[in-house]
C-alpha cells in the first residue's frame, strides 16, 4: 500500500516484511483471558470520525450462529500492559487454524487469543470457544495473521468454517465490511456489517462504511462461490471511517505472509 495514503501506518509498522510476535503458552493465555478481562479490554484505535458521506453499520442478528457470521470475531491481546482487541476473520488454510486481522493491532503483542462470534448472546460469551495463538505474523502494509491452537482436539475451521481468500483484488463492485466498532454510537460489543460499493486505488480500498474505532482488522468479504461456501476475504480494514474508511487489498505481500504460515 502506498504509504502516502495512510501516513500513520509508516510509524506503526516500521518493521520487516514478516515480523513474528511472541505469545504466551496456550494454557497461560486461556487462564489470562477471563470473561472480565475480555469485557474490559479496549480498542487501540482512535476512532477518528471522517467528514463526508457515511453509510451506517448494521448489527448482525444475534445469536451469531449463521455460517457467514460465526467466522468473524475478536482477537484479544496484551501490549504495553494494556489489554486490547481488534476485529478479525477466519480464513481457509491448510492448517485449518488461521485468523486474519491488522498488523497495527497485533505487532509486539502477547496473550493473543481469538474468540469467534464474541458476545453472540449479548453477555460476553464465547459460543465457539476461546482459541489461543501458537503463531502471530505481520507484514509492513498492515496485514496480520494468527495461527491458533487446537481446542478439544479440533481445528478452528472445523468448528466455525472459514472464508475463502483471494490475492488478486475485489470481485465486482461491492463488498461487505465486518467488525466490532467501538466509537461514536458503538461499544465494541456488537458484530456489525456494511455492504457498499468500493473504490480501489493501488493496494488500498475505500468505502463509505462508518467503520469507527475497533473495526481494524475486520474482513472485506465479497462473493459466495468459494470451496468453503462463504465469500472471499480480499482486504482487511486498516483505518478511518465514513468517506475515508480504508482497507488494504491482498496482493503479493499478503500472499507471501499467508504461504509462509499456512501449514
Amino acid at each position: 500500500m502506498a504509504t502516502r495514503s495512510i501516513p500513520l501506518l509508516t510509524l506503526l509498522l516500521a518493521a520487516s516484511l514478516l515480523s513474528p510476535a511472541a505469545n504466551a503458552a496456550p494454557s497461560d493465555t486461556l487462564d489470562y483471558w477471563t470473561p472480565e478481562r475480555m469485557a474490559t479490554a479496549t480498542s487501540p484505535d482512535t476512532g477518528d470520525q471522517a467528514l463526508g458521506v457515511r453509510a451506517e453499520l448494521t448489527k448482525a442478528p444475534r445469536p451469531y450462529t449463521a455460517p457467514g457470521t460465526r467466522v468473524h470475531g475478536k482477537v484479544f491481546w496484551t501490549k504495553g500492559g494494556r489489554n486490547s482487541w481488534c476485529s478479525a476473520s477466519v480464513v481457509t488454510a491448510p492448517n485449518r487454524s488461521m485468523v486474519w486481522s491488522a498488523a497495527h493491532c497485533l505487532s509486539g503483542t502477547t496473550n493473543v487469543m481469538f474468540v469467534p462470534a464474541y458476545n453472540s448472546a449479548g453477555t460476553g460469551d464465547a459460543p465457539y470457544g476461546r482459541w489461543p495463538a501458537r503463531k502471530v505474523a505481520t507484514s509492513g502494509n498492515d496485514h496480520a495473521l494468527t495461527v491458533v491452537t487446537q481446542v478439544g482436539g479440533k481445528n478452528l475451521e472445523d468448528v466455525v468454517g472459514a472464508n475463502g481468500i483471494r490475492f488478486t483484488g475485489p470481485i465486482g463492485g461491492r463488498t461487505t465490511v465486518w467488525g466490532y466498532p467501538a466509537a461514536r454510537i458503538w461499544t465494541g460489543r456488537d458484530l456489525t456489517y456494511c455492504d457498499q460499493p468500493t473504490r480501489v486505488s493501488g493496494s488500498s480500498v475505500r468505502t463509505a462504511c462508518d467503520t469507527e474505532g475497533g473495526s481494524s482488522g475486520g474482513g472485506y468479504i465479497t462473493g459466495a462461490s468459494t470451496p468453503t461456501g462463504l465469500g472471499y476475504l480480499w482486504a482487511n480494514h486498516s483505518a478511518g471511517a465514513g468517506a475515508t474508511a480504508i482497507g488494504v487489498v491482498f496482493g503479493a505481500t499478503a500472499e507471501q505472509l499467508y504461504r509462509a504460515n499456512m501449514n
